[in-house]
C-alpha cells in the first residue's frame, strides 16, 4: 500500500462571543449591496465595506446575486446557502445569481466543509441576512409611497400594499433602499415556517447542468508544476491496524517517491 500523509486542517467554528452586523451601501452602477460581517458584541462595527463580506446584491434590473461562503464539495451547499438567504429575501428564484465567496474568515467566518455542519451553523444568520433586505426595501417602498411598512408585505422580488393594490419591484427600490441605515440582526422578523416558498421544496443543485458539460474545476483537476499524487489505503474494517505491507515491493515501483504506515 502506498500511504501519503496528507493532513489538513479547518477554521473552527465561529467565535459565540462573536455575532453578526449588517451594513448596508450602494452597489456599483447603483442597486443595493447588503454587507454582512461579524464583530465582537462589544465593539461598534466597522463602516467601510472594506471590512465586511457582501452577501446580497440587487440591481437595478432586479437580478439578485448572492454569495455562498462555504466550500461546495458536492453536497449541494452552494445552493442551499443561498437559498436560505432568498427565502427571507422572498426574492424571485428565476433571478437569482449565485457566486462563490472568496476564503476569508476574518469576514465570513468559518468556512468548512466536513461534518454536516454547514446549514446547522449558518441557517439562522443566513435567514437573518435575507430578512434584513427584505426589510429593507419594504422600507423603500413604504416611504415611496407614504404609507406605513407595517401594511406593506412581499411576492417574490416584488413589495406589495394589498390596500391600493400596488406593486413595486425590488430592483427598482434598491437605490432608494442602499440610502436606509441597517436594521439590527439580532431583531429582524423572520418568516414563520409556513410561509416559506423556496425551503423545503425541491431545487436542483446551481452548478449541476454545468457539471454535466464537464465545465466547473474540480480539486482532483488541479495540476501545479511538480504537483504529487497521494493514495491512501484504509482497513476496510472499523478499527482494524496494519499486520503487515508490502512497503518495499511499492517503493520500488517507477514514480513512486515514498510508501509508508500512518498509526
Amino acid at each position: 500500500m502506498t500511504l501519503l500523509d496528507t493532513n489538513t486542517t479547518t477554521d473552527a467554528p465561529a467565535d459565540p462571543s462573536r455575532r453578526l452586523f449588517l451594513t448596508v451601501s450602494a452597489a456599483a452602477g447603483g442597486g443595493l449591496l447588503i454587507g454582512a460581517g461579524l464583530t465582537a458584541q462589544a465593539a461598534t462595527a466597522p463602516a467601510a465595506m472594506s471590512e465586511l463580506s457582501a452577501y446580497v446584491r440587487i440591481a437595478p434590473d432586479g437580478i439578485i446575486t448572492l454569495q455562498s461562503k462555504n466550500p461546495e464539495i458536492g453536497q449541494g451547499i452552494k445552493t442551499t446557502l443561498p437559498l436560505i438567504i432568498a427565502e427571507e429575501l422572498d426574492a424571485d428564484w428565476a433571478k437569482v445569481r449565485i457566486e462563490q465567496a472568496a476564503t476569508d474568515s476574518a469576514k465570513f467566518g468559518s468556512q468548512f466543509a466536513g461534518g454536516s455542519r454547514s446549514v446547522d451553523m449558518n441557517y439562522d444568520q443566513m435567514r437573518k441576512v435575507g430578512a434584513a433586505g427584505r426589510q429593507l426595501l419594504i422600507r423603500a417602498a413604504a416611504a415611496r409611497w407614504g404609507v406605513e411598512p407595517a401594511t406593506c408585505s412581499t411576492k417574490p422580488g416584488v413589495v406589495v400594499h394589498a390596500a391600493s393594490g400596488r406593486t413595486i419591484g425590488y430592483g427598482v427600490l434598491a437605490t432608494a433602499a442602499s440610502a436606509l441605515p441597517a436594521p439590527d440582526l439580532a431583531t429582524v422578523p423572520l418568516k414563520s415556517p409556513k410561509d416559506f416558498r423556496l425551503i423545503g421544496k425541491p431545487h436542483g443543485g446551481i452548478d449541476s447542468a454545468k457539471i454535466v458539460r464537464g465545465e466547473p474545476i474540480f480539486g482532483i483537476d488541479t495540476v501545479l508544476p511538480g504537483m504529487r499524487y497521494a493514495v491512501f489505503e484504509k482497513c476496510p474494517v472499523y478499527g482494524g491496524k496494519v499486520v503487515s505491507a508490502n512497503l518495499d515491493e511499492i517503493r520500488a515501483l517507477k514514480g513512486v517517491r515514498k510508501a509508508f504506515i500512518i498509526k
